[in-house]
Formats: structure tokens, sequence, C-alpha cells
């Protein structure tokens, strides 16, 4: 099977695909860019729901300080990363959503940096403020979307967000193409467009390989 990857693959990524028999044609429909922002007064704990947030801090002189701080991160890639600087994660979840909920549970007390994208959900902030949850946001990096007209012929495309999935139907069809998203907020994006689209239940490779191997299964039986 030929599979489309709206962005670029990390090393884990295509050592999978290849050791499961796919095909995988890398064209990113959106790029991010780092915005210039001033380093924030630091307080008790460090939120990270992106690696791609974490990218654009980590050169920063002011990341050196933030080894001593407790994170709250999304996503294994990012706990990932964190691990390998040798960072304390205090709690990683598969979502915002659940990161909020533990933060409601256990952390209340405490006050956190958010550092994020300049286009994203308001997930965090938003239960912060219903929760009197002092929270310092640094915008560190905004998305903008690609648009490409795309000739070759694929039998599945991959999504990761909703940005890609908007950069990537301003010039192209679903028709015809297995669609896989990375996640809920990726799918609903991807609904406004086309009728059926299968989700990774969470965002690992393990999960979104797992996936497209049980799609396949189910439409060549």
């Amino acid at each position: 099977m030929r599979l489309l990857s709206t962005k670029k693959l990390n090393k884990k990524m295509k050592m999978a695909f290849i050791k499961n028999n796919y095909s995988v044609v890398e064209m990113p429909m959106i790029k991010t860019v780092k915005i210039n922002f001033i380093w924030p007064e630091i307080l008790d704990a460090i939120i990270i729901t992106s690696s791609f947030a974490l990218k654009s801090i980590i050169k920063h002189p002011g990341f050196k300080s933030l080894k001593k701080y407790p994170f709250f991160c999304v996503g294994s890639r990012t706990k990932e990363k964190l691990l390998e600087l040798g960072i304390k994660i205090e709690a990683c979840e598969k979502s915002a959503k659940n990161l909020v909920i533990k933060i409601g549970n256990n952390y209340r007390k405490k006050s956190f940096n958010y550092f994020c994208g300049k286009q994203r959900l308001k997930t965090i902030e938003n239960f912060a403020l219903a929760n009197n949850i002092k929270i310092n946001i640094s915008e560190v990096y905004q998305t903008n979307e690609i648009h490409k007209k795309i000739n070759e012929k694929f039998d599945g495309i991959i999504f990761f967000s909703p940005s890609a999935v908007r950069g990537y139907a301003s010039l192209n069809t679903f028709d015809s193409l297995k669609v896989f998203s990375w996640g809920n907020t990726t799918t609903k994006e991807i609904t406004k467009y086309c009728d059926t689209c299968f989700t990774s239940k969470s965002p690992s490779t393990e999960s979104l390989i797992l996936l497209i191997n049980k799609t396949l299964k189910k439409f060549n039986a």
C-alpha cells in the first residue's frame, strides 16, 4: 500500500512503516516557524503540549534554568525528548484534556508556565481560568499551511494536525483515499471534507500502525 504522509516522519516512524511493508511518501502540508517572544517569569511548573513548542525553546539561553522545574506534557514523543534532556516529568498524558483532569485532581495549588503555539485549542488556559489556576502563556511558534496540488496517486493519506488537513484540502480531494488521523482534534477537521476516516486510539507510532494494519485487513478480507 502506498501512503501519503502530510508531515516529515522521524526515524522511528519511518522504520515502523518499512517493517510493515508500507511505502510512504512525505509531503508536508504545514510549516512551523519560531516566534520571537520575551522569556517569562518562571512559576512552579512547566506545561508543554507540543514537540514543536519544545523545539522552539530548547536553544533559548533560559531553557537550562527549566531543568529544575517539574514538567507536565502531552504525547510520547515530547516525553521521550524531555527525558533525553534530563528533565523531570511530573505527568504525561495522551491529550491536553486528560492532562488538565490530572492537574485538577492533584496539582490545583501549583502555578504554571505554558509554552505553546499561536494556533491551538484553548483547553489548557480555559481550564486554568475556570479553576483559578495561575498560568503564564508564552506563544513560541506558529503553524503555516502549505497549499500544494498533489498529482500522484496514493491508497491512503495520514494527517497529524488540523492545519495539515486544511492545507491539503485547499487544492486536493479525498476521493478514493483511506484517510488516517493521528488524533481526535485532527479527525474533527477531516470530517469537514470527507465522511469517513480512521482515528488512532493514541498519538503514537504503535497505535497508528496498528490502526492502518487493522483497517487494511478489514477492507482486504
